[in-house]
């Protein structure tokens, strides 16, 4: 089992240790997954968990995890992952499949009908001849710049049909990239540049020009793709290592490659048909040297903000300046005013000086994109991220003091769930520290002693 684990990409894997490997991985991951969560978090998690993978992303046990329990999930699945694509794609020479097909291996549903049909073909018998660095007879440089042209077509071919497909998920954040590493290597290797870290340079180019691509032609703006680069770089550099050992091999053809292309729409569209993300909710609290009668006017609205923000929010990022009332209790109209437009907030508790709440009518943009354009046509500045309701409670302590809560319940349509759960968790937290700091303060000078 060992050998399998760490033998090379080009030396094959019958159909028996593939499967042997693979369930002793997943039971592995299983219980020390389910361990974790059950310790950290108090949860019981199920088989049932794994069984559709994007129950396990963005489902109701996940939007309950806190940013550090997901984060360390999220990374303790990276070797298996990587594990799981490269005996897939050793177990695809060993059976005479096209290694292309490891992509499915990252896309929702897909994977598990891969994982089945390589556990069954028999094995070709049919070695591949391989081709040494140099063999190609063209620049080496040429070929990584050649590469990284293919690889940065194929994120923006990619990236805008699965838009077109309204997702941001599992295909668009690790399958694109997967393929665009694949994609560049492949060619690099096919045209000069058969050493490993050629390929991987022309990975990275590709991410780099991939990136600019969709800033110029306004599908993205930069803001994003920055954020999503954590994500994609491990990804691109998993697939440069697949595309690198099979330009390696003659036997491949771009045929064999073009075949896949088809795969990673069809993975958008079972993201498209899933069930809309449970709200996840997040909690802010700060004491205020004043009783809650006094501080409850400057929670109903206050006065501009003029504290500098935190230096992320000079990026576009959407942070509040104001806000104001029209109306008095449950009804009353409540208007938030961010630096992109205003949240109009319908007032559904109204319990002075104790707690209002209010749900989230209609909200501007999150950001303002970095772009050369006024207008970005990326789909998730509208409705992706998404604040369904908030709340303001007011807990008086002993010596006419008070502790004030700020609670936000958001839903977020991106995969994987557990990064950006925990960006929008920080960016809400420091909107609510942003407004309950003002508060205090507010409440402090007119406090009379």
């Amino acid at each position: 089992m060992l050998r399998a684990l760490f033998a090379r990409l080009d030396e094959p894997v019958g159909r028996r240790e593939y499967l042997i490997v693979g369930l002793v991985l997943s039971l592995t991951k299983y219980i020390v997954d389910a361990s974790v969560i059950y310790f950290a978090a108090g949860m019981v998690w199920t088989p049932f968990d794994y069984l559709v993978p994007l129950v396990s992303m963005t489902g109701p046990k996940v939007v309950q995890f806190s940013p550090g329990l997901g984060l360390a999930l999220l990374l303790f699945a990276l070797p298996f992952v990587w594990i799981g694509v490269t005996m897939s794609v050793r177990r695809a020479e060993d059976a005479g499949v096209s290694p292309w097909w490891v992509v499915a291996f990252f896309l929702p549903g897909l994977n598990y009908l891969l994982m089945a049909v390589l556990a069954m073909l028999p094995t070709a018998g049919r070695p591949a001849s391989t081709r040494e660095p140099g063999s190609a007879g063209r620049s080496p440089r040429m070929a990584v710049l050649w590469g990284g042209m293919a690889g940065a077509l194929t994120g923006v071919v990619l990236t805008a049909v699965g838009l077109l497909g309204q997702t941001y998920g599992i295909t668009l954040f690790v399958g694109t990239p997967f393929l665009m590493g694949a994609v560049a290597a492949y060619v690099c290797g096919r045209t000069g540049g058969l050493e490993t870290y050629r390929g991987i340079l022309a990975a990275f180019l590709s991410l780099a020009g991939g990136g600019l691509a969709l800033t110029l032609v306004a599908i993205e703006g930069m803001v994003c793709i920055l954020m999503a680069i954590p994500i994609a770089s491990p990804i691109v550099v998993l697939g440069a290592l697949v595309g690198h050992s099979v330009a390696r091999r003659h036997s491949t053809t771009f045929a064999g490659l073009a075949m896949v292309f088809a795969l990673v729409p069809a993975g958008a569209l079972i993201e498209h048909a899933t069930s809309p993300v449970p709200a996840r909710v997040v909690t802010t609290t700060i004491e205020v040297d004043a009783s809650p009668e006094q501080v409850w006017p400057f929670v109903v609205s206050f006065e501009e903000i003029s504290t500098p923000p935190a230096w992320y929010f000079r990026t576009g990022l959407a942070y509040p300046l104001r806000a104001r009332i029209v109306g008095s209790g449950v009804g009353a109209m409540r208007y938030c005013e961010f630096t992109t437009g205003a949240f109009v907030e319908p007032i559904t508790a109204w319990d002075a000086p104790h707690r209002l709440a209010f749900d989230v009518a209609s909200h501007p943009p999150p950001l303002q994109e970095w772009s050369p354009y006024s207008k970005v046509y990326a789909p998730h500045l509208d409705g992706y991220f998404r604040t369904e309701r908030g709340e303001f409670r007011l807990i008086a302590l002993p010596g006419g003091r008070t502790r004030l809560e700020g609670h936000s319940w958001y839903t977020l349509r991106m995969s994987p769930a557990p990064y950006w759960n925990m960006i929008a968790d920080r960016i809400l937290h420091d909107i609510h520290e942003r407004v309950l700091a003002h508060i205090k303060v507010t409440a402090e000078r007119h406090v009379v002693r």
